[in-house]
């Protein structure tokens, strides 16, 4: 993360890009080996999404400002079957989601044929307070989805 000089008072709010920007590399640092060669896609407006080699199941943190709300989440917006598939995979381990995730974490059927893992997080301001908490979610979710993901395959 750049660093920005101390002055003893609260640093501004950074700009939408740059704090997707940001997220993604303190996310990055937070992985293991195996897991940090994350593709990205983004930032782009409000949202900046990683994955693993298919677009179509990424990770995603889309900031949603009227709603105050920040989601961090694993999409899957491919085909309406394997999206499905996807979902059904990870709903078997969702007591496990839960216990590591926490009890915020939502498995839904999102749209007709999108599913997702997410949570929504309140968004006061793009600060680096955010910024640490969103990585981390980020990163949490990453290292415990993603091989169960990569196991459902």
């Amino acid at each position: 993360m750049p660093s920005r000089i101390q002055t003893g008072r609260k640093p501004a709010a950074l700009k939408s890009r740059d704090f997707l920007a940001e997220v993604v590399e303190l996310t990055q640092m937070q992985l293991p080996d195996g897991l940090r060669d994350v593709q990205v896609v983004g930032p782009v407006f409000s949202l900046v999404k990683l994955h693993y080699g298919d677009p179509a199941v990424h990770y995603e943190v889309w900031l949603q400002r009227r709603a105050g709300l920040v989601e961090v989440g694993l999409h899957f917006e491919g085909a309406p079957d394997a999206n499905a598939r996807q979902l059904a995979a990870l709903s078997r381990h969702a007591e496990e989601i839960v216990d590591s995730l926490g009890p915020t974490v939502e498995l839904e059927q999102w749209t007709a044929s999108w599913t997702r893992v997410h949570e929504h997080l309140r968004m006061e301001a793009l600060d680096e307070d955010l910024l640490l908490v969103v990585s981390q979610r980020l990163a949490a979710f990453v290292r415990v989805l993603e091989p169960m993901v990569r196991a459902g395959r």
